[in-house]
């Protein structure tokens, strides 16, 4: 017997991803096109997203995250995460490069801390939540 789940909750949890993805902000009627969903329906979830501070509108209408979610992410396995950094900041300034914590989430790798190195010209950037495939990377490894 399958578990009840909340269609409301699951397409606004969608949306928040698609959002997440790290393109520029979207449209509602780009959204609603990406997750197969009715433009009033879009519009209603980012009624409450943006009410709730997860989502934004800047000044073309575009929908970015909001920074709300910087208040959910932060309470996610904070110790582990505050107890990375120290050595994270020392390995990415003795080498050079970003260091980053990532952890197993099903199938995927997701960035939970990362730190960049304040002496270099040029590193590879990487944000924190993040997600990739753990079979791509050495993350993976």
């Amino acid at each position: 017997m399958p578990a009840e789940s909340s269609q409301t909750l699951e397409r606004g949890l969608r949306l928040l991803r698609l959002l997440a993805d790290g393109r520029p902000g979207r449209t509602p009627t780009e959204l609603a096109a990406e997750l197969g969903l009715s433009r009033p329906t879009v519009y209603r979830l980012l009624t409450s997203l943006q009410g709730e501070g997860f989502v934004r509108r800047d000044g073309e209408g575009r929908i970015h995250l909001g920074f709300g979610v910087l208040v959910l992410a932060r309470a996610v396995q904070p110790l582990l995460r505050e107890g990375a950094l120290p050595a994270l900041r020392r390995l990415a300034e003795e080498v050079g490069a970003t260091a980053h914590l990532t952890v197993a989430e099903g199938d995927d790798g997701l960035a939970v801390a990362v730190v960049e190195p304040s002496w270099t010209d040029m590193h590879v950037a990487y944000r924190e939540g993040s997600r990739h495939p753990l079979s791509k990377g050495a993350a993976g490894l």
